[in-house]
């Protein structure tokens, strides 16, 4: 039986070759999905551990041991700390250090101080710049900045003795014998992992046992662990995770610092989002592979009928013509699902099971088509008939299908966060649903279009049309080129989409083309430097990140309906008081038996933290109020407070004379008015925390702001004064800040701050086209550029989170089920009867027409499923893409 299987396979070698190719096809194509995520998911935790802060890569504890009963150095810490970061993977480094001073100097202040250090394998992760590493006793080496800033060379000596720290002087005294050492070599550290955070500019580095031999009261004992090349990866996160659940950071007895938790938990956020849009594209097109393979087989088990026939005429026996039918389609096929795995699924033992798999179910599946047949009466078999199913079968398949489908969008929508059950075969569903309808259909419609071709004249569109009304197989191959079209189309829609909401949450992230980060700069410094490098206003704004804020320069936004509603009218020049005295002319008409205290709060322009001016109590008549304020380079009046009590009902009345403005705002329930030679303020006592605050205006009484949500009192902006605020517009997006947050003037803002103090997070935002003599304008005002991002750059790093990642498997999986469906057309093709052409063609059909009439069969069918297949994948999307996490609108 095996020779005439063989024998078998070898006189129908094409189609045997056929079926191979197309098993190793689907086989490849559904052991594309583990093979993508396992690659995916090692670029997403390289990416993530690349990343993450060193404080997240690295893991620290220490702890201040100081010596036991018998003198030495207690040596509990350095047992239990060993034991605490003993991460699967990681590398632990042990160091110890105090704190010293020069030997001849009796007390030093904190930059002349030195810190003994040991740290293990030291020489292994510096080079020698001059001399040797540490050999022996009273060895000390020391890197190149620390030399140069004690101006220590090789050879020199050094004796120095531990410090302790005098809180009452606020320096460091000597408190150990001398130690001798001798600098046998000045070194430079190979940057790595290595120095986690024990690294400092005044270290000298010895072996253990000198450091031993010095006398000191105290020592800062330290654990850094670091992790290996490839401790971090996707096989290696059970193992860090359980490690982490178990690990206590008390244990050690010293302050631990562990951040791999935060790191683990971005990981396991990005690969679930690599994962979620998987299913949706490989489920699918594990079933068309199925369905290809299926329709290849039935088509040779047809076309090898009337074979059998003769077989059974001659009197073979049941088994072995069952035989014989199976073998031939389930060798092939279980060869080349073999071959597929494995060459597809390479290194990855689940992406063979999965192809291996699918091999299974085809050729199980296949036995039973094969089977079925053969199973036809003697008679059918030889006169090459089809068995035909009852229809009602075939229609409650169809309304199954379609049922399953609604079932599965319903709890696609249901399920939430977490997609389960049936959810993630929705799309599938529903592209198969349509494709059955229109497969239903089309004998319909191409019957209509025979007779209304015939009626034309047009006797190959007719034949092409008769073919596909009459044989079933065009049915089943339309079914399958539309499922393969739809998939495609769905996964195109999706990787659009997915762009381009990367390109509008990379350009809300950044806020420009680009922004560029600076040093620590004042607030008016930064506004005066960015609208002198850029008159025009056209490329540069000055920009404040705060918690939910956006403190902007809005003489430069985008719109200019944006820029209007924030800045109605242009801010008045500051109030500015100069010298080292501030004084006010003040008389008092009305106290009502009150004394209340008055302050003057003031902001150095030069970006010194503000000053609170205590200038004494009011008193009835006429006074100058004047106390000290370092203000030679100029202070901003921020605001007079006087201090009312807290109950309503005592006024005070005060004329401030020859005032530095006159234009003012006072509290609601107090008013201003002009005086002969000056203002007059009126104000009363009550509830409210500012009902004695004089502010100079220049700016709205109720700053205008842009939020994306009604506010429900005044903001907390610059040196945490409450703003009042007002909300001009509102906005469904805002930059840097997307759906929450609030936009602010920055001019606005920064006048009613109590100080003109250095912002350590402010930015310069450049739209495109931005010249490169604007970065330089800036930079001669002396801003510091200390970083870049960029909208491409973050859009980039976008494209390489989980969910872009997981989005392209899809079109990779719509491709290969497109490619799954030509191959079984072309195979179905190449495998049918053309009997009834062959029969026109002796009854005189010209050779011209005939020759014609396949190819127009197959372009009417491909045009058929295109049509109906991008219907398909629009129903679809609308119904469930386009609420897939990876393609959410911002």
């Amino acid at each position: 039986m095996i020779a005439l299987t063989l024998a078998m396979l070898r006189a129908r070698r094409r189609p045997a070759v056929a079926l191979f190719l197309l098993a190793a096809l689907a086989s490849a194509a559904v052991a594309l999905a583990p093979v993508y995520l396992a690659r995916t998911e090692e670029g997403i935790v390289a990416d993530e551990v690349a990343a993450a802060r060193p404080d997240e890569r690295a893991m620290l504890v220490s702890a201040t041991v100081e010596p036991n009963g018998a003198g030495t150095m207690d040596d509990r810490f350095e047992r239990s700390g060993a034991r605490l970061l003993d991460a699967p993977g990681f590398t632990r480094v042990f160091s110890a250090s105090f704190v010293a001073q020069p030997a001849d100097e009796p007390a030093v202040f904190l930059d002349g101080t030195r810190q003994v250090t040991f740290r293990d394998d030291l020489c292994e992760h510096v080079t020698v710049h001059e001399g040797r590493c540490l050999m022996g006793q009273g060895d000390a080496v020391l890197s190149e900045q620390t030399a140069q800033r004690f101006g220590v060379r090789l050879g020199d000596p050094l004796v120095l003795r531990s410090s302790s720290y005098n809180s009452t002087t606020s320096q460091f005294v000597a408190d150990g014998a001398p130690g001798y050492l001798t600098v046998v070599g000045i070194v430079r550290p190979i940057a790595g992992p290595y120095w986690g955070r024990g690294r400092t500019d005044a270290a000298v580095y010895v072996d253990r046992r000198t450091f031993g031999g010095f006398t000191r009261t105290s020592e800062l004992q330290t654990f850094d662990a670091y992790p290996q090349p490839g401790a971090i990866r996707v096989a290696t996160l059970p193992r860090l995770r359980a490690w982490l659940s178990q690990v206590d950071p008390g244990d050690g007895g010293g302050e631990a610092s562990i951040g791999l938790g935060a790191l683990l938990d971005r990981i396991d956020a990005a690969l679930a989002a690599a994962r979620e849009p998987v299913p949706f594209a490989a489920v699918p097109v594990a079933l068309l592979g199925g369905a290809v393979l299926l329709f290849a087989i039935a088509t040779g088990a047809r076309a090898s009928r009337f074979e059998h026939g003769v077989v059974a005429l001659r009197g073979a026996r049941r088994p072995g013509r069952w035989w014989l039918a199976i073998a031939e389609p389930v060798v092939p096929v279980l060869a080349g699902g073999l071959t597929g795995s494995l060459v597809a699924g390479a290194g990855v033992p689940v992406a063979l099971r999965y192809g291996a798999a699918l091999a299974a179910a085809v050729v199980l599946a296949g036995a039973v088509v094969a089977v079925r047949a053969i199973s036809a009466p003697l008679s059918d078999l030889l006169r090459r008939v089809d068995r035909r199913g009852a229809r009602w079968r075939s229609a409650t398949f169809d309304t199954l299908v379609v049922l399953l489908a609604v079932v599965a969008v319903v709890h696609f929508h249901a399920s939430g966060d977490s997609v389960y059950g049936v959810a993630p075969l929705a799309p599938a569903l529903l592209m198969l649903a349509v494709a059955l309808l229109a497969a239903r259909a089309m004998p319909l419609v191409a019957a209509r279009a025979a007779a209304a071709a015939l009626h034309r004249g047009r006797p190959v569109a007719a034949l092409a049309a008769l073919r596909l009304a009459r044989q079933p197989s065009g049915r089943r191959l339309l079914s399958v080129l539309v499922v393969a079209v739809a998939l495609l189309g769905f996964a195109a829609t999706g990787v659009a989409v997915a762009a381009a909401n990367q390109s509008t949450r990379a350009a809300i992230a950044v806020g420009a083309d680009r922004a560029l980060t600076l040093g620590p700069v004042t607030r008016q410094r930064l506004l005066t430097a960015t609208r002198a490098a850029d008159p025009s206003g056209r490329f540069a704004m000055a920009v404040v990140p705060l918690q939910g804020l956006l403190a902007v320069d809005a003489t430069r936004l985008s719109p200019a309906g944006f820029a209007r509603a924030l800045r109605p009218f242009p801010a008045a020049a500051p109030v500015a008081v100069h010298g080292g005295t501030v004084a006010f002319d003040i008389t008092a008409t009305r106290l009502d038996d009150l004394t209340p205290d008055l302050t003057a709060h003031l902001a150095p322009l030069d970006g010194s933290p503000g000053l609170e001016v205590r200038l004494g109590r009011l008193r009835p008549g006429r006074h100058v109020y004047s106390q000290p304020a370092a203000c030679t380079a100029g202070c901003r009046l921020a605001d007079l407070d006087v201090d009312l009590p807290g109950t309503a009902g005592p006024t005070v009345v005060l004329t401030l004379h020859a005032p530095p403005t006159r234009d003012w705002r006072t509290p609601p329930d107090g008013s201003v008015t002009a005086a002969p030679d000056g203002v007059t303020f009126t104000l009363q006592a009550g509830a409210r925390p500012d009902a004695g605050l004089l502010r100079p205006a220049g700016v709205p009484d109720s700053i205008p702001v842009i939020a994306t949500a009604p506010l429900d009192g005044p903001l907390m902006v610059f040196d945490r004064t409450p703003v009042p605020v007002t909300v001009a517009a509102t906005a469904r997006t805002l930059p840097r800040l997307g759906a929450h947050g609030t936009l602010i003037d920055l001019e606005y803002a920064d006048r009613l701050a109590g100080d003109s103090g250095v912002t350590d997070n402010a930015e310069v935002w450049l739209a495109a086209g931005a010249a490169q003599s604007i970065v330089d304008a800036l930079t001669a005002a002396g801003l510091t550029v200390t970083g870049e991002r960029t909208t491409a750059g973050e859009r980039a790093l976008l494209g390489r989170a989980g969910g872009a990642l997981g989005m392209r498997y899809s079109l990779l999986a719509g491709i290969a089920a497109v490619a799954l469906a030509a191959a079984g057309l072309l195979v179905t093709t190449l495998g049918a009867s053309r009997a009834d052409l062959v029969a026109l063609r002796r009854q005189g059909v010209p050779a011209r027409v005939t020759r014609r009439v396949e190819p127009a069969t197959l372009a009417a069918l491909v045009l058929c499923a295109l049509v109906v297949g991008a219907a398909a994948a629009a129903a679809a999307w609308f119904a469930i893409g386009r609420y897939l996490p990876a393609v959410a609108p911002v």
